[in-house]
């Protein structure tokens, strides 16, 4: 494992559900790039599990009559879901950054505050 940071291309499709990060940037789209050490996007890849995780438990608690657990698997997976915005932010090259602007997302999840990142 490395510590030089590297560029690597970012796709989020319906939330996580469908995320990949590639370290080349081939002939498939993707929605963001990034520059990130290993280890850093070990920890991404850790967020996209945890949100395929939580999607999973929405829905199978959706599904069953305990009525308090879909809330709490949905701030779970929300809160996942806003951390790896923050990540793709903090390590997104000029572009990326310039991208979550114009999406919105920097102002409504508060992207460049500093003491919102969760690492």
């Amino acid at each position: 494992m490395t510590l030089d940071k590297k560029h690597y291309y970012v796709t989020l499709q319906a939330g996580t559900t469908v995320a990949e990060i590639r370290d080349e940037k081939g002939s498939a789209t993707y929605d963001f790039e990034i520059e990130a050490t290993d280890v850093e996007v070990g920890m991404m890849r850790d967020l996209f599990n945890n949100c395929m995780h939580g999607d999973f438990m929405m829905w199978m608690h959706g599904h069953t009559l305990w009525s308090d657990m879909p809330d709490r698997d949905n701030d779970e997976y929300d809160d996942n879901l806003r951390a790896i915005y923050q990540l793709i932010y903090q390590y997104g090259t000029e572009k990326t950054k310039s991208d979550l602007e114009q999406m919105g997302l920097v102002k409504l999840l508060g992207l460049d505050r500093e003491e919102l990142r969760p690492f």
